[in-house]
C-alpha cells in the first residue's frame, strides 16, 4: 500500500514537469533547463512529503506498483529489471526528417554488437522512434525517471506540445491516478498533433484495469502508438499472471508481447524478452503443453499394440495437412511412459514452427502463430553470419559426430565437440544446408555473436526444441 501511495504521489507530478501556468492562466509546456546527464532524480523528500520543486529528469519520479518501499537513507527503488535509460545527447540542431523505413528499422542483415543507438525520424513530423522505446523502457523498469529526463530534458525542444500532454496522460493513467490522467486528457481536445489511435489507447488506459480492452494489432502504427499499446498489453499479462487468471489469456499477451517486440522499429529489449519468456512458458504449461488445455486438436484412439510411432502415422494418414512427431504428441498429452488402448490422444492442428530473430538473439517455437517457447540462442560471428530466409526442418540427429571444416571428425561427448547434445538441420528445396540448430560445449557463447553461421542453444534447451519440432516443419530466420 505504501508503494502504491508512492506511485500515486510520483504520478500526480507529472503534471508539474510537463505543465506550467501562464500569466493569463492557461497551461503550456513548461520551461525548464536541460538536466544534466546522469542527474539522480527523487520525487521523496528526507521526511516522505513529496517534492515540487522538480527538474527535467525528476518530473516523473515515482516508485512502481508492487515495488518495495526503500529503507530510509537509501536514494534508488528496488526494481524487478534494471533498463538504461536512453543517453542524454549534446545539444545539436534537430535532424532533418528522413523517409519511412520499409524495415521498420532494423538493418539488412544479422545486427552486429550493441552500441549506443542512433534514432531517426520516422517520418516528416512524426516521433522519433527513441520517443516509444524510452516510454516502453521507462514502463517495463517502472522507472518514470527515465521518461522524465528524455521528454523534459533530451527531446524538449523536439516533442510537440500535445505529445508531451499525452505521455503525461498516458502515464498518469497507467500508475493508477485516474482523477489527474482524466483532467490531462481534457487538455487535448481538439489538438491536432496527437492520433485517434493514440487517444483511443489513452483512453483504454483511463478505463479500470479490469475493463481494459487492449489487443495486439499487427498494423502498422508510430512508434508511441505501438509503444503505448505494449505497455497496456505488459501492464494485463502481469496482471493476469499475479492473479492466476486463464492460461490461454495470459500466453495469448506473453505471445503478443514477444511479437510486437520483435517487429519493432527499435532495437530490441533482451533482458525483457528473456522475462517474457519465462512468463509465456509458465502459461504455455498450462495452456498449448498441457493435456487439459482446450488448443485446436485432431484426436486419435490409441489401438491395442499402438505406439506412439503408430499414433503418429495414422494421424498423418486421416489429416495430411498435420505436421507432427511423436516428441511433440508425448508432451502435449502429458504421456509419461505408457499409452493404453482406447486412450484418446490429441495432435495439435496449428502446425508447429520456427521464428528465429538475429538482432533479439531469440528463437521462438510456436504452434500456429503464437509463441509457445522461446530461448536465447547464439548466432553466426562477423564473416559467418547466419543466413537469413526460410528453411525446412529435414534432418535431426541425437549426440551428433562434428565435421569442422578441414578437420578430422570430433565424436559426441569430446570436449571439442561444438555440437553439444543435437543437431536440427535446415533444408531449402529438400537440399541440405550445412546449417541448423545445435546445442553447444560452451554455453557462454549462448547470445553472442559465436558460431560459423548455424544457431546455438544452451543443450537443454536444443534438447527440449528436438522433441517439440517435427521433420517438415517451417522455419524463418529474420534480421
Amino acid at each position: 500500500m505504501r508503494g502504491l501511495l508512492l506511485l500515486m504521489a510520483g504520478a500526480g507530478l507529472i503534471a508539474l514537469g510537463f505543465l506550467g501556468d501562464t500569466e493569463d492562466g492557461t497551461r503550456t509546456a513548461a520551461a525548464e533547463p536541460r538536466p544534466t546527464p546522469g542527474t539522480e532524480a527523487r520525487v521523496m523528500t528526507a521526511d516522505g512529503e513529496a517534492s515540487t520543486s522538480l527538474s527535467g529528469d525528476e518530473a516523473l519520479t515515482g516508485p512502481a506498483p508492487a515495488l518495495e518501499e526503500p529503507e530510509a537513507g537509501t536514494d534508488e527503488q528496488a526494481q524487478p529489471m534494471q533498463l538504461v535509460p536512453a543517453p542524454a545527447q549534446p545539444e545539436a540542431p534537430a535532424p532533418a526528417p528522413q523517409p519511412e523505413s520499409t524495415s521498420a528499422g532494423r538493418a539488412d542483415g544479422p545486427s552486429q554488437e550493441p552500441s549506443a543507438p542512433v534514432f531517426e525520424l520516422v517520418g516528416p513530423g512524426e516521433d522519433p522512434v527513441e520517443l516509444g522505446q524510452t516510454l516502453l523502457e521507462a514502463w517495463i523498469g517502472r522507472s518514470p525517471a527515465v521518461l522524465g529526463t528524455y521528454v523534459n530534458g533530451v527531446a524538449k525542444d523536439t516533442i510537440p506540445e500535445g505529445r508531451r500532454i499525452l505521455v503525461a496522460a498516458f502515464w498518469q493513467a497507467m500508475a493508477g491516478d485516474l482523477e489527474r490522467a482524466n483532467a490531462t486528457r481534457a487538455s487535448l481536445m481538439d489538438r491536432t498533433d496527437v492520433t485517434t489511435a493514440e487517444l483511443a489507447l489513452l483512453d483504454q488506459a483511463l478505463e479500470p484495469q479490469a475493463a481494459r480492452a487492449v489487443g495486439a494489432s499487427r498494423r502498422r502504427a508510430g512508434p508511441l502508438e505501438l509503444a503505448m499499446r505494449m505497455c497496456l498489453l505488459e501492464e494485463r499479462a502481469t496482471r493476469f499472471e499475479a492473479s492466476g487468471a486463464s492460461a490461454p489469456a495470459r500466453a495469448a499477451d506473453w505471445s503478443d508481447l514477444i511479437h510486437l517486440e520483435l517487429e519493432a522499429p527499435w532495437a530490441p529489449h533482451r533482458e525483457a524478452l528473456a522475462s517474457w519468456a519465462a512468463s509465456l512458458r509458465t502459461a504455455q504449461e498450462g495452456y498449448r503443453l498441457s493435456a487439459g488445455g482446450a488448443w485446436p486438436a485432431h484426436e486419435v484412439t490409441v489401438r491395442s499394440g499402438d505406439s506412439l510411432t503408430h499414433v503418429r502415422k495414422r494421424a498423418l494418414k486421416e489429416r495430411p495437412a498435420l505436421v507432427t512427431c511423436t516428441g511433440l504428441i508425448e508432451r502435449v498429452n502429458g504421456i509419461k511412459r505408457y499409452i493404453h488402448p482406447d486412450q484418446v490422444l490429441r495432435v495439435p492442428t496449428d502446425l508447429p514452427n520456427v521464428l528465429v530473430d538475429l538482432d533479439a538473439r531469440l528463437v521462438v517455437y510456436r504452434h500456429g502463430e503464437e509463441a509457445v517457447l522461446a530461448w536465447t540462442c547464439g548466432i553466426g560471428k562477423e564473416g559467418s553470419d547466419t543466413p537469413v530466409g526460410s528453411y525446412v526442418v529435414g534432418e535431426k540427429l541425437e549426440e551428433p559426430t562434428w565435421y569442422p571444416p578441414n578437420g578430422q571428425p570430433v565424436p559426441f561427448g569430446h570436449p571439442d565437440n561444438a555440437l553439444g547434445d543435437r543437431w536440427i538441420e535446415w533444408f531449402v528445396d529438400g537440399s541440405k544446408t550445412s546449417f541448423g540448430f545445435h546445442g553447444t560445449n560452451d554455453e557462454s557463447g549462448v547470445g553472442q555473436r559465436v558460431s560459423r553461421g548455424c544457431i546455438r542453444l544452451r543443450n537443454d534447451d536444443v534438447c527440449e526444441l528436438f522433441e517439440l519440432l517435427p521433420v517438415g516443419a517451417r522455419v524463418v530466420v529474420q534480421p
